[in-house]
């Protein structure tokens, strides 16, 4: 029977939160005292309940302190996008992108807005750059993290919105002693950038009563460039048609004329070296065969990967201040900064006056009206853009021990603050002005023009920021009641939250005047109230019964209730048998609700001009599309519903596996609708007159494509806001094995499998269709499978790590009459890194090491256009490193 008192060891090493965890094992600290049995009680990720045991009623993985090290990686993110439950990849720092300093995790593919982050069991806000959906990982010390718990499986009912697709929980490092010194450098074997390194320094203090911990860390990445890698270069099969090329820009030195919307080059003739060496004819315009222009090369000047420097402070800070009563204090402040290079800023513009041909020059004639699509290199050789990033987040906690209940109360701060400086762009009103003064974009000698191009010359400054406030109370019962099969658990809370937010554009890009970049701003508040509870019945010996339900009010979208239920099974101690079933929502962030219009040359088919054109889906080229993505303020909360079933077997002392099944449903799913969902929508009729987009269909008011008046021309402007579309489902299995090899005089064999099958993946080719299986196809691969080696002999350790991503279908797009669109074409390969390290550790607690990324140097999978998806597959190549840590 389960002793009442809690040993005061464990109690004490694992302070009552809001939902910290523990990864001891169940006998950590069992001590016989007085004949008394000192059963430890711990916490679980997806639980506010302590037990007695790490395997509960769902699915948990524990990356220790010893596999982050031995991953070979330089951040939290970078050990995560390896993960086998990251199954579509997630966002890393990308140049050419309003996100290009941030990183992400992505569980089961759902979104990283559906995956919950939290820091010791506290939520970890979503940063208001990626629109306050999804946390940044990159404002994570890797030295301080001690170990991280992810857990697939919804968890609304204990956590509240954005823990559909499951919660990384991330427990930062609290009880350390002494003094560690570390670094680490690495350079690919490739030239053109890649550059890492870091260096960090923690350091813990112990009192009779009081515990401090302090951590400085810092690290950098540099920049890669376009034109560094082979795959991500222009390509030119020579035909002279735009099909044959990649990374080739129809934004060049062109002329669109708005009477016959005829696309021509600004030039007679085919020379168009004359505007530059980027600068190349071609005809077959995309969709309009008579078409041809100067195209223009951005590869040439642009960057694939930010570079990013990373500093982060760290301190954890717990005083007993009687024996039943513990404060705790933790402090995070991380500055970012990154910085990416585009290639010179391309848009449009209106041709305010006509411009006469221009015989010896070789000047086409331009009618007032008609628009020029431009690449505006002689205003400035590249765009840069310039972030910083600050965090501050701060916690401070009362947790309190009696003899029947147990209770805390934890108040969270967290401010996020983002400033991002651009240089490079183009003032579109004052390109006309320039025109009228005498500027002609159309000569390829544009010394003479030095003054109209100064003063179209423009910045494009932003500033975000959030602000998040909590307070959370909850009290677990101890003594609540025994019943035959042991103790009741009970725990209920309560919390408030309140979020300030803003993404602040500049006037002039707000108002979208500047070209090369989007505009828009967008702010908002809302306040949310919780209380939520959980209980943990013991039904027999071997049966738990775990309930959990959540009722969230919020200030700007309604409320929702959510409610949870899971099973455990233990017939006998090697095996656990495990199910849940619960419901889940997700509110729309405030970016969702009130973003202004954003400006994007978004890329996608115009299905209306094709069909009008008699050209089949498949043969319907993909083409940029100037496009404004806006928020819509009636969004509704989606809703999920989630099933997960398993089991966990000790096959024998030093092998363990463990099978997990999940099937999770979207309903109502908060979207950003794309460039082609509303061509798709304007095919099927759904979009009423272009002048009101109230016209429309229900659920899709704001939606327009702007053809100047022709029903079937070439689009002008397309708006794309926010709604609530019907969902998607998704289910698969996870499978992990572990085991521990004595080999005696040789050491000790450590090896780690995990195995993630995606078995269907289900949303709808085109909007408005039903939903299909898209699980295989390029993107979205079925498998990810990951195995670590571990082989310590004396002072020595061997690390070998093989990451597997399965091989997808190449496709087409032919739709039927049921909407599905996908043709298997070709196959696109597996991916398959094996990543090695070696360290020695010395007798002077110095600890060397060596090691290499992509032992084989692999390229990311390319498609048969030589693009490839940079949420799963690494640019950099092989990269050797070598580090050291030195502890005294």
């Amino acid at each position: 029977m389960l002793n009442n008192q809690v040993s005061k060891a464990v109690r004490l090493a694992i302070a009552f939160g809001a939902a910290s965890t523990a990864a001891f094992s169940a006998s950590s600290f069992a001590a016989e005292e007085e004949g008394a049995e000192k059963v430890e009680r711990i916490e679980v990720t997806g639980s506010r309940i302590k037990r007695t045991d790490i395997e509960g009623a769902n699915p948990v993985v524990v990356i220790d302190r010893a596999s982050l090290d031995n991953s070979g990686q330089l951040s939290v993110a970078d050990v995560l996008n390896r993960s086998t439950f990251n199954s579509f990849g997630s966002i890393q720092p990308s140049s050419g992108s309003t996100a290009q300093s941030q990183a992400t995790v992505n569980l089961r593919g759902l979104g990283s807005s559906r995956t919950l982050v939290l820091i010791n069991g506290k939520k970890m806000p979503g940063s208001p750059v990626m629109g306050g959906g999804a946390a940044d990982l990159n404002t994570i010390p890797f030295a301080a993290v001690e170990r991280i718990e992810v857990m697939g499986d919804g968890a609304s009912a204990v956590y509240g919105s954005d823990a559909i697709a499951g919660v990384v929980n991330i427990i930062l490092r609290k009880d350390f002693e002494g003094v560690q010194v570390q670094g680490r450098m690495g350079t690919p074997s490739r030239d053109g950038g890649g550059d890492e390194s870091s260096f960090s320094i923690i350091t813990g203090l112990k009192s009779e009563n009081s515990n401090l911990v302090f951590s400085y860390e810092h690290d950098e990445r540099d920049i890669i460039f376009a034109r560094d890698r082979w795959f991500s270069r222009a390509t030119d099969d020579g035909s002279g048609t735009f099909a044959g090329t990649t990374g080739q820009s129809w934004y060049g030195r062109n002329i669109l004329d708005m009477q016959t919307f005829e696309f021509n080059p600004m030039i007679t003739g085919q020379d168009c070296s004359q505007y530059g060496d980027s600068f190349a004819y071609h005809n077959d315009a995309p969709d309009f065969p008579a078409d041809d222009g100067c195209h223009y090369d951005y590869t040439a000047v642009a960057a694939d990967a930010a570079s990013t420097k990373r500093d982060s402070v760290f301190v954890n800070f717990d005083y007993d201040i009687n024996d039943d009563l513990i404060f705790n204090f933790r402090s995070l402040h991380s500055r970012n900064e990154s910085f990416g290079r585009f290639a010179p800023a391309a848009g449009w513009f209106t041709f305010p006056i006509a411009l006469a041909e221009d015989t010896e020059k070789g000047l086409m004639a331009v009618n007032e009206g008609d628009r020029g699509y431009y690449r505006f290199n002689n205003v400035g050789t590249s765009r840069d853009t310039w972030q910083v990033s600050n965090m501050a987040d701060w916690s401070a906690s009362l947790n309190g021990m009696g003899e029947v209940l147990d209770w805390h109360v934890d108040a969270h701060y967290n401010r996020y603050e983002m400033n991002e400086w651009g240089q490079g762009y183009v003032h579109r009103p004052s390109v006309e002005n320039a025109i009228i003064d005498g500027w002609d974009p159309r000569d390829p000698d544009q010394s003479a023009y030095a003054t109209q191009l100064a003063n179209i010359a423009a910045n494009s400054n932003r500033r975000s920021g959030s602000t998040l406030r909590e307070v959370t109370a909850g009290v677990s019962f101890n003594e609540l009641a025994t019943l035959p099969a042991g103790e009741l658990g009970l725990y209920i809370g309560a919390s408030y939250r309140e979020t300030d937010y803003f993404d602040q554009a500049e006037a002039q890009n707000e108002a979208k005047n500047i070209i090369g970049t989007a505009g828009g701003s967008a702010a908002g508040d809302r306040t949310e109230s919780a209380v939520f509870a959980e209980m943990l019945i013991p039904v027999v010996d071997t049966l738990e019964l775990n309930l959990a339900a959540r009722y969230d009010d919020y200030s700007d979208v309604g409320s929702s209730f959510v409610p949870k239920v899971s099973l455990k099974y233990q017939p006998f101690d090697e095996l656990v048998l495990r199910a849940a079933w619960g419901e889940g929502f997700r509110a729309p962030t405030l970016e969702d609700l009130y973003k202004a219009p954003q400006e994007s040359a978004s890329s996608a088919k115009d299905v209306v001009v094709c069909t009008s054109a008699g050209t089949s889906r498949s043969d319907c080229r993909t083409q940029q599309h100037t496009t404004y993505f806006i928020g819509t303020d009636s969004l509704k909360p989606e809703e999920s519903e989630s099933v997960s079933f398993g089991m966990v077997y000790n096959i024998t002392d030093n092998i363990d596996m463990s099978v997990d099944y999940y099937d999770i449903e979207i309903t109502n799913q908060v979207s950003s609708l794309s460039t082609q969902d509303v061509f798709d929508l304007e095919l099927a009729g759904l979009l009423g007159d272009p002048e009101d987009p109230n016209d429309n269909a229900a659920g899709y008011d704001q939606v327009s494509v702007d053809r100047g008046g022709n029903p079937t021309g070439r689009s002008l402007l397309v708006t794309a806001p926010m709604a609530n579309i019907p969902g998607f489902s998704t289910d698969g299995l996870d499978f992990k094995l572990n085991a521990v090899f004595d080999l005696g005089g040789a050491g000790l064999l450590r090896s780690k499998f995990a195995w993630s099958e995606v078995l269907s993946y289900e949303e709808p080719d085109i909007i408005g269709y039903p939903n299909v299986d898209k699980i295989g196809r390029a993107g979205l691969p079925e498998r990810r499978i990951s195995w670590g080696l571990t082989w310590d002999i004396e002072a020595h350790m061997l690390n070998v790590n093989w990451n597997h991503i399965a091989s997808t279908a190449e496709e087409t797009e032919d739709a039927n009459d049921e909407g599905t669109k996908f043709k298997a074409v070709g196959e696109l390969s597996s991916y398959n890194i094996i990543d090695i390290n070696y360290t020695y550790a010395t007798p002077w607690n110095l600890d060397l090491t060596l090691g290499v990324n992509n032992l084989a140097d692999k390229d990311p999978v390319l498609n048969s256009e030589l693009d490839y998806d940079d949420t799963l597959y690494s640019q950099v190549g092989r990269l050797y490193y070598a580090g050291f840590k030195f502890k005294f």
